[in-house]
């Protein structure tokens, strides 16, 4: 068994608490924290840092980030949130008159509201994450000829729930429609291949189960539909520059997911989120992902019992790092803040405690919880 007893000396949330909130926020590992500060402090005293190293800290990076998600580095961009992702891919197809897209009815916010506000005009059809995971066919009800997208998230904020993205992702091929992935509640904390599942665009910020800074996270595009898309959010750095001696001759566009860049980037995210994950592919995401799935199951099998409703499945193949319960006829409200007190962070969503553990997390830790539910 691996032994993960090293990595809890990076997080210094676990000085105080025991930390279930990853769902939430994750704590940022030490050296994200030192490299930040150095990067800060260079800045400071320099005034300027070269663009040919922000850059290679930008290309090195995307390597890691390539390498976690199975996809190409040219597939992969960098935006301030998951949120700006779900945006430029809805920016970047090319609607018409008369289409529809499928959402979750059920979705966070994120991969919804752009959706409502973005496109006021185009039929809105919807699904359950409860539909997909019961039949992910249920699609083929809700398509026809004006299907342009479809919008999903990989794992449900509330109920846990990982949906089948290679099977759908298969659906909407077979039927030339977009496919879109928030993957924000399972990007870290399971593996996902998208050189395998192959969706159109996949978005998913850093300071989750990612375990990196805040304004800084991943936008995926397929390298088979980057020369379709309608041009959007392309700015002076969305062209091919070499050096900045001559500004004024015209550049051609990146033919990359870089060309969404279209701007100065967020370096001191970058250089954070690369320590995050160079500890994820230190320790290997299959390990992760088995440490994650083994305390999930731990938990549920700790309250599998008439006393508490779970939401979440029981399967292991169909949910991530969210454990979602309550304790009937027990005030949740109350029961959150019992464990707030005591040290345990966690979150409160819809009247359900949501468990959300990590790798560097313990039975012992979730022993503790469980000690506290009267």
């Amino acid at each position: 068994m691996f032994d993960f007893t090293k990595y809890r000396k990076l997080f210094l949330a676990t000085e105080k608490y025991v930390y279930l909130n990853h769902a939430s926020t994750g704590p940022l590992p030490l050296p994200a924290v030192k490299a930040i500060s150095d990067l800060a402090i260079r800045y400071s005293g320099q005034g300027s840092i070269e663009w040919q190293e922000y850059e290679a800290l930008s290309n090195s990076t995307k390597n890691l980030i390539a390498k976690l998600l199975n996809a190409s580095k040219d597939e992969i961009c960098f935006v301030q949130n998951t949120s700006q992702g779900i945006i430029y891919a809805i920016n970047s197809i090319p609607f018409e008159k008369g289409d529809n897209v499928i959402i979750l009815k059920d979705a966070f916010p994120t991969n919804s509201y752009p959706f409502r506000f973005l496109l006021p005009n185009v039929e809105k059809r919807y699904v359950t994450s409860k539909d997909l995971i019961d039949n992910p066919g249920c699609l083929l009800k809700l398509i026809d000829k004006k299907t342009k997208a479809v919008s999903l998230d990989w794992v449900n904020f509330l109920n846990g729930i990982r949906i089948d993205a290679k099977r759908i992702s298969q659906i909407c091929k077979e039927n030339n429609i977009y496919f879109i992935i928030d993957g924000m509640q399972g990007c870290g904390a399971v593996r996902i291949d998208l050189n395998d599942i192959q969706p159109d665009f996949f978005s998913s910020a850093a300071p989750k189960w990612l375990l990196g800074p805040h304004g800084i996270g991943i936008f995926y595009v397929n390298k088979n539909v980057l020369g379709k898309l309608k041009p959007s959010n392309i700015g002076w750095l969305s062209a091919d520059w070499d050096d900045f001696y001559d500004i004024l001759t015209p550049r051609k566009l990146k033919t990359t997911a870089s060309k969404f860049e279209e701007g100065t980037k967020n370096y001191l995210g970058i250089i954070g989120f690369r320590e995050s994950l160079k500890i994820f592919d230190e320790i290997g995401i299959d390990k992760i992902t088995s440490q994650v799935l083994d305390l999930t199951e731990y938990l549920i099998q700790k309250i599998n019992n008439p006393e508490f409703e779970i939401i979440t499945p029981l399967e292991r193949a169909h949910r991530a790092g969210i454990v979602s319960f309550r304790k009937k006829n027990t005030d949740s409200i109350k029961l959150f803040n019992k464990l707030k007190e005591n040290n345990i962070i966690c979150s409160l969503r819809e009247g359900y405690l949501r468990i959300a553990p990590h790798f560097y997390n313990t039975t012992q830790e979730l022993d503790r919880l469980i000690e506290l539910i009267p």
